[in-house]
């Protein structure tokens, strides 16, 4: 009830002022992608990930092991995206495939206290990437659709944990991503 409510307040505003860049954008505090760095297309790129491997190891806690998996997330993400736009797609699925085992170990990790935490960086991954996607080059960006989507699969399973107040904190954002990626989506269409 509570939804059709805000669903309801939300059509009676201007367009200009829905989510999507307007004035409720509710990832306005988002610290976009890293610069991507080393990447999958560089003879050095495994010195990085090693040195990746070495702060997992290293961290005190899960806590610790957490941060270093969702900063990890985060340059997988610039990777792929770098790779993507010069259209090097083996290199790209190399990215993905980090980004994939780090979502994995992190999803490992989380308990109840850090669930949360886990859930808005999903949605703040999603996001980044369903802007960027219209720039991206039409031949080579599917790999990032489907990414994408797959992100918002595993958001929905952990969404499903979060205690009920917590779920519906983040309404706003999963309505900014669900119009982000339309847009996104009909950039790629073919206009009449």
């Amino acid at each position: 009830m509570k939804r059709l409510r805000v669903a309801a307040a939300l059509a009676l505003l201007p367009a200009s002022a829905l989510a999507g860049h307007g004035l409720l954008n509710s990832f306005s505090d988002l610290t976009w992608l890293p610069p991507a760095g080393r990447t999958p297309d560089q003879w050095h790129y495994r010195l990085d990930d090693l040195r990746e491997q070495t702060r997992l190891l290293l961290a005190d806690n899960d806590v610790a092991r957490l941060a270093v998996c969702l900063n990890a997330m985060r340059e997988k993400l610039a990777e792929a995206e770098a790779m993507v736009s010069k259209a090097e797609l083996a290199a790209a699925a190399i990215a993905i495939e980090g980004y994939r085992d780090y979502l994995a170990r992190a999803e490992a990790l989380v308990d109840d206290a850090t669930r949360e935490r886990l859930a808005r960086a999903l949605l703040e991954h999603q996001y980044m990437l369903s802007v960027d996607y219209p720039d991206l080059p039409v031949a080579s960006r599917a790999v990032l659709a489907t990414l994408i989507d797959d992100i918002g699969l595993r958001y929905q399973a952990l969404r499903g944990k979060l205690p009920r107040g917590s779920a519906q904190a983040l309404f706003f954002k999963e309505e900014e991503v669900r119009w982000s990626w339309e847009m996104g989506r009909r950039a790629g269409e073919v206009q009449p």
